[in-house]
């Protein structure tokens, strides 16, 4: 279903990172015990932890190991004082892992619509990105295409089951797609791939390794 209204809430935060693989087992226990419960408590929708799948990595460099993401109601929350404060007031073992982190990428992100929708709440087990800029000249003919074409494309698609578009608020970029999968395979289709070719991507600004998939190891809403 395409919606013109936000179904999952209009703000999320997503978080890129690489790390030494001696943390990387701690990584995800310190995920979902502390920051994902933290996050909960004070409103948050859902979270979410993903590994990069590489062979779906869109260019030579590779993107993070380890994308992170927080849905919210709003983007307010994201700027409130309760969330405001676990940030301020880290613990040891918080402050020890931010530290660690390497290659970090964080986006505050604010929801754009339409979206391509379902009413399942929290992050499905697959997810696509897409972070990147679009020059002011290109920004109608992409946000046009994108409405008539990408976003009923992508409802044909089986196993994509909800596709969001943000603008980054805070962050390296300007454009942030976030397609979720039931069953990732579908990115190897004619439909998925007759989309992606489409040479209005000519005109987007993707860096290398700003575009990949990834698959969902630890969730909680």
């Amino acid at each position: 279903m395409i919606s013109n209204t936000a179904q999952q809430g209009t703000g999320m935060l997503a978080m890129f990172v690489n790390l030494d693989p001696r943390w990387r087992d701690d990584f995800r226990i310190w995920l979902k015990e502390d920051m994902f419960s933290a996050r909960m408590n004070i409103g948050f929708n859902a979270c979410a932890s993903y590994d990069l799948l590489p062979e779906t990595n869109a260019a030579k460099i590779p993107n993070p190991a380890f994308l992170t993401v927080y849905e919210t109601a709003s983007l307010g929350i994201l700027y409130s004082e309760p969330y405001q404060a676990l940030r301020r007031k880290r613990d040891t073992k918080d402050a020890a892992f931010h530290q660690r982190f390497l290659d970090a990428e964080r986006y505050t992100l604010s929801w754009v619509g339409p979206e391509l929708s379902a009413g399942t709440p929290g992050f499905l087990p697959f997810v696509y990105v897409d972070r990147f800029d679009l020059t002011t000249k290109n920004l109608q003919k992409f946000n046009q295409w994108f409405i008539d074409e990408y976003l009923p494309g992508c409802e044909e698609i089986e196993s994509l089951v909800r596709l969001r578009r943000y603008t980054i608020i805070e962050g390296n970029r300007r454009v942030f797609l976030f397609h979720e999968f039931d069953d990732i395979s579908a990115i190897n289709d004619k439909a998925w791939n007759t989309l992606r070719g489409n040479e209005v991507w000519k005109n987007v600004a993707i860096d290398q390794g700003s575009s990949a998939a990834y698959r969902r190891v630890i969730s909680e809403n």
